[in-house]
C-alpha cells in the first residue's frame, strides 16, 4: 500500500486550518456578545434607561459575564438603579468638545452619583482638582430642589462635571435606594435633560 503524501499533507493543513477558523470565530463571537449583549429588560424615562436585571440573579448569562469582564458592579434593585444616557434632548451623540447642561430633578434617592463613561462603563477620570465625578453632597441645588450641571472640558461657574474623553461618552447616574421603581405605578417619575450649549467650543 502506498501513501499519497501531497493528498494526506493536505488533508491535515485542510483539516488543521478548519480548526484554527472555528476557534477564532468562537472568541470572535463571544467577544462580540460580551461587548454588545443588549438586556430588553430595561426602564427607560425620557432616553435614559436603567437595565433592572444587572447584579440580579435574573441576569443572563451574557449579562452576567459582560459585568463580571468590564467590572460593572450593581447592587441589584431596589438598592441601586444605574441609568446610562448616551444622547442629548436632540438625539446626538454626547461628543468631546461640546458643552452640555443637565438640567432638573433627580429622582427621590438617599444618594445619587453622576460621571461620564466609555461604552464599557468605564468612568473617565482626571486630575484630583477637576470634578470628574459629582454626587447628592457636593452640588448646588436650585430653590425648587433641582439641578443644573455645566458638562464641558472647560471650567465653568456653578455645578461642572468635566468631560475629559477624546471620543463619544455617555453620563451614568447611579441611584442609591430609590423608591423609583414604586413611583412609576402612581405616576411617570422625572429626569433630567440634556441640552448642548452653543459656547464656541469645537465639538469633535
Amino acid at each position: 500500500m502506498q501513501f499519497e503524501y501531497p493528498t494526506v499533507l493536505f488533508n491535515i493543513t485542510f483539516t488543521f486550518l478548519i480548526f484554527i477558523v472555528s476557534i477564532l470565530c468562537g472568541i470572535f463571537s463571544v467577544n462580540y456578545m460580551l461587548n454588545n449583549a443588549i438586556n430588553f429588560e430595561y426602564l427607560k424615562i425620557k432616553e435614559w434607561k436603567s437595565y433592572l436585571h444587572i447584579g440580579t440573579a435574573k441576569a443572563d448569562p451574557y449579562i452576567r459575564a459582560r459585568t463580571a469582564k468590564h467590572g460593572n458592579i450593581s447592587l441589584g434593585y431596589p438598592e441601586n438603579l444605574i441609568f446610562q444616557l448616551w444622547t442629548d434632548n436632540q438625539g446626538h451623540p454626547l461628543r468631546p468638545g461640546c458643552h452640555y447642561l443637565l438640567k432638573g430633578h433627580i429622582p427621590e434617592t438617599r444618594l445619587f452619583t453622576l460621571y461620564t463613561a466609555d461604552k464599557f462603563l468605564r468612568p473617565y477620570t482626571s486630575t484630583k482638582n477637576t470634578p470628574s465625578a459629582l454626587h447628592t453632597y457636593n452640588v448646588i441645588y436650585e430653590n425648587d430642589g433641582s439641578l443644573r450641571i455645566n458638562i464641558s472640558s472647560t471650567p465653568q461657574t456653578g455645578n461642572w462635571l468635566a468631560s475629559t474623553s477624546k471620543k463619544e461618552f455617555g453620563l451614568i447616574l447611579n441611584l442609591y435606594d430609590t423608591s423609583i421603581l414604586s413611583t412609576t405605578a402612581l405616576r411617570k417619575p422625572m429626569m433630567p435633560s440634556v441640552e448642548r450649549i452653543p459656547s464656541g467650543e469645537k465639538c469633535v
